[in-house]
Order: structure tokens, then C-alpha cells, then sequence
């Protein structure tokens, strides 16, 4: 198992929790990261601007593209997840 960083933004966050929360996305130039993620491993969330970590999220699939994201959020790269730990 092996950990990464899962940058929110406090927008991207509120999108977050208004979903079913079991989609993380990335943007296209963390492809080649992306590409070394594999089931198993945790992606530890950290929220930009407020400078606090809010949870912890288990992969549960390799990496898709889907470039029907949200507007204005543009992050193609998703990762299916379980909540290991919510901080807020």
C-alpha cells in the first residue's frame, strides 16, 4: 500500500461532498502519478486555502478518463474510493 496527496480546493471540496463521494479526480498533467496508483492504495486529502487534511480515501479502481467533468472543475483523471476517515 502506498500513500498520496489529494489536493481539494475548497470548491472542489464542496463539490466532493455534495456527490456520492466515491469519485476523486486529477487534473491531466498528474497523469504520469496517476498511472502509478493502484487499487489498495490511500490518497490522503488535504484542503488548499484553509491548510487542513480532511480524510482519507481508499482506491478501489485503477485510474479512468472522463472528460464529462463538472464545469469549471475540469479534472478528467478519476480514481473510484471508499472514505477511509472524514475530518470535517
Amino acid at each position: 500500500m502506498a500513500y498520496y496527496l489529494d489536493l481539494f480546493s475548497p470548491e472542489t471540496y464542496e463539490a466532493f461532498t455534495k456527490s456520492k463521494q466515491d469519485i476523486s479526480g486529477f487534473r491531466p498533467r498528474q497523469e504520469n502519478a496517476a498511472s502509478k496508483v493502484q487499487i489498495g492504495d490511500r490518497l490522503i486529502c488535504y484542503m488548499t486555502k484553509l491548510s487542513r487534511w480532511i480524510g482519507i480515501l481508499e482506491v478501489t479502481t485503477a485510474y479512468f478518463r472522463d472528460d464529462t467533468d463538472a464545469p469549471g472543475t475540469w479534472q478528467p483523471l478519476h480514481f473510484k474510493d471508499n472514505a477511509i476517515i472524514s475530518f470535517c
